[in-house]
């Protein structure tokens, strides 16, 4: 195995050499100039959406700023807001994540959770080969649960892997075809985190593969590859990191095929996205820096990058990517003219995601999500009375469920959610009778008024119309809810309809009474056929939110009255007492701990 250095060629008397590149075997590099200055690109948007003030990396100016701090010999660091971990010392560290050895300073933002550290934990006791192949930038927020965490795994491990994983509870994610991550020795792992109502998202390769975005099919680097893993301290448990130059290789290997710039430029500009990754490279500080990367294959083979930098940005050369990609298709036994199928391949695939994008803003739903639980869709519905936060909680549900997987949110109620525009304009119209239509559902007919009311034939015929259309609403709610299910999405449902007593819990509302009334009799029997029909379409789990009456009187004042209220709660019992499987929730808790109990019993059943 050949040694290969990589060179520059310039006046300056500093090398850094990589002992014996070769694209599926071990390496050793050692360095012998400074490590380089970083240079991040801008802040880029929020990943999950949960916390808009979280991003993924640092700002230039603050990660300069603590980059010259750590290095500054006795300089003091601001510490986060809480202690959270210990450093290998055994006195208390400013952070969850301390590295080890020394060769790079990491200084994260906020705490990780706590299943990273049981997994790790177990990783290490079962002696997994695995390490984490990702910048230490992104690395904290994937910790939190609000980012992507690389893992790159030997082969021989995946077993055990898969034997840990599921006992954390730990559930795998399926993509369409047509998205960039699918590809064969790479698969979606996810971690629930029950203390806090998150989850940990694992993206596990077998092998790394570098390629077209949408046409990933060379495996360059397995764990073998690796040459040396550093470690940091994740409360501490020990985690090994790939080390820096291990990671601008892969970084050049990925960038090779990812390259783009007008045909007759000989230059390409390395974009913003990909320089801090080419950022520990100690390229010189002056304008014309010339750097030569080479690497040398089985069978003879050769190739070179260079790399240029000038005083504001770094440029590649076209004719050294394109020699290295050839080399990279025929290592792996692809010797004939695959660079246009790969190019054709990964603009149909790329054509494609786009379309399935606009049309899942356009008609969500309607098509199958980029990503779904392995097990397929799932519905739930939550159900309680006015005040216990079901629609608060549906929100958050979707919110957290949405940052990976597919997942939408139905309302089945008739009040200020979503539903039909026609429904929803003649409810404003009638808004200020609702209280004496109330009184009509709720009476048994034996109150003057009622009879008084209901003889009137016109009146009793509209609330009859007005009562199937709710009907019809709702059967459509419920149908499009489990058609959204079999496509993989999960469905939180705000409310679900029942028929086991009338007036309450978005069950029907026809009273007994009209049922003798001339004409309104087809109406009454239309309305219990979909009400008996959406009985019969159950979602996969029911959680009843129950508490006391102050506490909706709380959170909700004059909305209900008491006994309404006690009713509501009476026929959550009965519907519990004729299905085992629904599940109850104490709402009185605060937002977070009913939430975090809610995420629980869903994960747990996907």
């Amino acid at each position: 195995m050949d040694v290969v250095p990589i060179r520059r060629l310039s006046g300056d008397d500093e090398r850094l050499t990589l002992d014996a590149i070769n694209w599926g075997n071990p390496l050793q590099l050692s360095r012998k100039s400074k490590p380089g200055s970083h240079r991040p690109a801008d802040p880029e948007a929020p990943r999950d959406g949960l916390q808009p003030q979280q991003y993924r990396r640092w700002a230039p100016e603050a990660k300069a700023s603590m980059l010259a701090g750590a290095l500054t010999p006795g300089a003091s660091v601001p510490a986060p807001a809480r202690v959270v971990g210990a450093s290998p010392s055994g006195s208390k560290a400013d952070a969850s994540l301390t590295q080890t050895n020394g060769s790079a300073p990491f200084l994260p933002l906020e705490t990780s959770l706590p299943i990273a550290t049981e997994l790790f934990r177990a990783f290490n006791e079962a002696g997994l080969k695995y390490g984490i192949i990702q910048d230490l930038a992104s690395l904290q927020y994937g910790l939190a649960g609000r980012d992507d965490l690389d893992v790159l795994l030997d082969k021989h491990d995946y077993q055990a892997f898969c034997s840990i994983v599921s006992k954390l509870h730990g559930c795998r994610g399926v993509s369409l075809s047509c998205y960039d991550n699918v590809c064969a020795g790479r698969e979606d792992w996810f971690l629930p985190d029950f203390s806090h109502g998150r989850y940990l998202h694992l993206d596990m390769h077998i092998g790394v593969r570098v390629g077209w975005e949408f046409r990933k099919r060379y495996p360059v680097f397995d764990y073998a590859a690796i040459t040396r893993w550093e470690t940091i301290c994740v409360d501490g448990v020990a985690v090994p990191v790939v080390s820096p130059e291990d990671e601008i290789r892969i970084a050049i290997a990925r960038f090779a095929f990812r390259a783009w710039g007008p045909p007759w430029r000989q230059w390409i500009t390395v974009g913003d996205g990909w320089k801090d990754q080419f950022a520990r490279l100690p390229f010189l500080s002056g304008e014309h820096g010339l750097h030569v990367v080479e690497y040398t294959f089985g069978g003879g083979r050769s190739a070179s990058c260079r790399f240029q930098q000038s005083t504001d940005s770094l440029l590649a050369h076209r004719g050294d990517l394109s020699r290295l990609r050839r080399s990279i298709r025929q290592m792996c036994g692809y010797t004939g003219r695959y660079g246009i199928a790969d190019a054709v391949i990964h603009l149909v695939r790329k054509s494609s995601y786009l379309a399935l994008r606009c049309l899942h803003r356009w008609m969500p739903g309607v098509f199958p999500p980029k990503r779904r639980p392995a097990a397929g869709g799932f519905v739930v519905a939550l159900i309680g009375p006015d005040g216990m936060g079901k629609s608060t909680q549906a929100d958050r549900l979707t919110q957290i469920f949405r940052w990976k997987f597919g997942c939408v949110q139905a309302y089945v109620g008739t009040g200020d959610g979503n539903g039909w525009w026609l429904r929803k304009a003649l409810q404003s119209l009638v808004f200020p009778h609702r209280r004496r239509l109330k009184s009509l559902v709720q009476d048994d007919g034996n109150n003057s008024f009622s009879r008084n009311w209901s003889k009137g034939g016109v009146v009793a015929a509209a609330f009859a119309l007005w009562a199937v259309l709710i009907a019809l609403e709702r059967y459509a709610v419920v149908k499009r809810a489990h058609r959204w299910a079999t496509r993989g999405l999960i469905v939180i449902c705000d409310r679900w309809p029942q028929a086991l007593r009338r007036g309450y819990l978005d069950g029907p509302t026809i009273p007994p009474h009209l049922f003798s009334v001339s004409g309104l009799s087809v109406l009454a029997r239309l309305e219990q056929r979909l009400y008996q029909k959406m009985a019969e379409c159950r979602p996969h789990l029911t959680l009843h939110l129950v508490s006391d009456f102050a506490v909706s009187e709380q959170r909700k004042p004059g909305e209900i009255r008491k006994e309404a209220f006690d009713a509501r709660l009476s026929l959550m019992a009965e519907l519990r007492a004729e299905d085992k499987t629904i599940r109850t929730i104490d709402a009185s808790a605060g937002i977070e701990a009913v939430g975090r109990e809610l995420f629980r019993h869903i994960w747990l059943s996907l």
